[in-house]
């Protein structure tokens, strides 16, 4: 289990930059998706916001498609987790309507 803050920052920066997003093996995607999951769910709803800060627009766009998808089969209590990323995600970010169409355009994770 991540536990604190520098691990789960660490998994989250690994989780985003071993993202399998040009393959079109979908049990690579899954798996990675199911990791990201983890990773999102391990986060103090206090931390989100500095990850979410830490991240380059590709990183932002990344965790986005992640967060959608995550919608798409949610967990036990994944849905109001992920709504908190999503939330600092566009407070962060200051997600307009361009950012949003080029990620749900996008092929997602």
């Amino acid at each position: 289990p991540l536990r604190c803050t520098g691990d789960t920052l660490r998994a989250f920066h690994t989780a985003i930059r071993s993202s399998p997003v040009n393959t079109k093996n979908q049990a690579m995607k899954e798996q990675a998706q199911g990791t990201m999951l983890k990773v999102l769910t391990s986060f103090k709803s206090s931390e989100i916001e500095q990850a979410v800060s830490s991240l380059d627009r590709n990183g932002v766009d990344l965790l986005m498609k992640y967060i959608y998808k995550g919608f798409e089969k949610p967990t036990e209590n994944s849905s109001a987790i992920l709504l908190q990323w999503h939330e600092k995600v566009c407070v962060c970010c200051s997600l307009g309507s361009a950012t949003l169409r080029r990620v749900l355009a996008s092929a997602l994770v």
